[in-house]
């Protein structure tokens, strides 16, 4: 049986959801992955009312592997020809290409609305934040999180 829980294809999946919400604008590996940890635990960043993958003391701890999970599923999508990179002085970023469009379309579960929606009000709130940025704020989340539990 394969392990599609937590496995590249579906973080590849999210990644698909997030990049359709952005577009047309393209992302890099580093605001993709804050994106996604934000989107999933939206409520302890005030975008949703809940999170999207439950309450843990233990949610901060993903985002050590979120970036290396986020990394695989883009590189199987853009081997699939749905996400495509672009070149920029800062490095690789990626974007949905018309393939990707189409495949996200046909994404139908209650699950894929409700990232959908709640990565546009991320990206809505964090679309001027630098990426250096989005990633300290999840890093000071994170320690507060820890002392609070301390």
């Amino acid at each position: 049986m394969n392990k599609i829980f937590n496995s590249s294809f579906e973080t590849g999946l999210r990644v698909l959801l997030l990049l359709s919400s952005i577009q047309p604008q393209a992302a890099t590996i580093d605001r993709i992955t804050a994106y996604d940890f934000i989107t999933i635990y939206g409520r302890d960043f005030g975008v949703s009312k809940t999170n999207l993958h439950g309450d843990s003391n233990f949610n901060f701890s993903e985002l050590a592997s979120k970036r290396t999970n986020c990394n695989e599923g883009i590189k199987e999508f853009v081997l699939d020809g749905l996400i495509s990179i672009k070149r920029t002085e800062e490095g690789f970023t990626y974007y949905l290409n018309q393939s990707g469009k189409k495949y996200v379309e046909s994404l139908s579960s209650d699950y894929a609305a409700q990232y959908l929606e709640i990565s546009q009000k991320v990206h809505q709130k964090f679309s001027s934040f630098s990426d250096e940025e989005i990633i300290n704020l999840i890093n000071k989340k994170a320690i507060n999180e820890l002392r609070r539990e301390s």
